[in-house]
């Protein structure tokens, strides 16, 4: 028997150690799912039909925000609907915003064209409502602003179909107005390649803006002329919610 009063200084005898109770084990926590609030998207619903006559496009940001672009501004609302800030107008988009709603498209500019022509790319994407060139590539996506800027972003671009474009790009030419108009002429080629209109009495100086015209997409198609640019050789057509550039002796105006 050990016998406590002859225990050396310093020594720590059995009996002076605490009893020290094992705890139970904690109960696993479950993982707890985040779901989005119904509510919330009908409110974002809501501001959508408010403004989608008024406004000149309606984005939704990837990180779930709304911008409503007015005429002179942009209203800023956040994930629950609520609006925070006023910023200006034509914002910048990033390749994964969704764009919801247009009723003013944007051009290129020659700047980006050439831009774009250097970078010797057969194909880019150019959304109805956005000002940038988007060039996808194995794990990046660039862009080509109308500063004529190239960003990079590690995303994946949202678009339509038909605002992809596969193109043969244009042979080089010291004069860049030429080499606008040879890019453009790429651009629709595969889509009349099957069958054109040879209208030889069809000059650029005829058509104008709101015209209803003829053309070849995929078989017969009819639409209107929402915009002319390159000294009238490139117009815009749109028909049955599609929006796409043809050389301007590609489509035959409809008296």
């Amino acid at each position: 028997m050990i016998d406590k009063n002859n225990i050396i200084p310093g020594q720590v005898s059995i009996f002076d150690l605490e009893f020290v109770k094992q705890k139970e084990p904690r109960e696993k926590l479950k993982p707890v799912s985040i779901t989005k609030s119904k509510g919330n998207e009908n409110k974002l619903a809501e501001i959508i039909n408010l403004y989608s006559s008024a406004a000149a496009r309606i984005v939704k940001q990837v990180c779930g925000a709304l911008l409503v672009e007015l005429e002179d501004k942009t209203l800023y609302f956040n994930p629950d609907g609520v609006q925070e800030l006023e910023l200006k107008k034509d914002m910048e988009l990033m390749p994964a915003d969704e764009i919801l709603v247009v009723n003013q498209d944007r051009e290129l500019n020659s700047l980006q064209l050439k831009k774009l022509e250097d970078m010797h790319v057969n194909q880019y994407i150019k959304r109805k409502g956005d000002a940038n060139i988007i060039i996808t590539f194995p794990g990046k996506t660039i862009i080509i602003n109308q500063r004529g800027w190239v960003l990079e972003y590690q995303q994946k671009p949202r678009y339509h179909n038909d605002e992809l474009f596969i193109t043969e790009m244009a042979k080089k030419s010291t004069d860049l107005a030429n080499n606008v108009t040879e890019i453009d002429k790429n651009i629709t080629k595969s889509v009349n390649e099957d069958t054109e209109f040879k209208n030889d009495g069809n000059e650029s100086g005829d058509l104008q803006v709101g015209d209803k015209v003829k053309f070849n997409y995929d078989g017969p198609q009819v639409g209107n002329i929402t915009s002319i640019y390159n000294n009238g050789e490139t117009v815009n057509v749109v028909w049955n919610h599609k929006h796409t550039a043809f050389y301007y002796k590609c489509v035959k105006k409809i008296s």
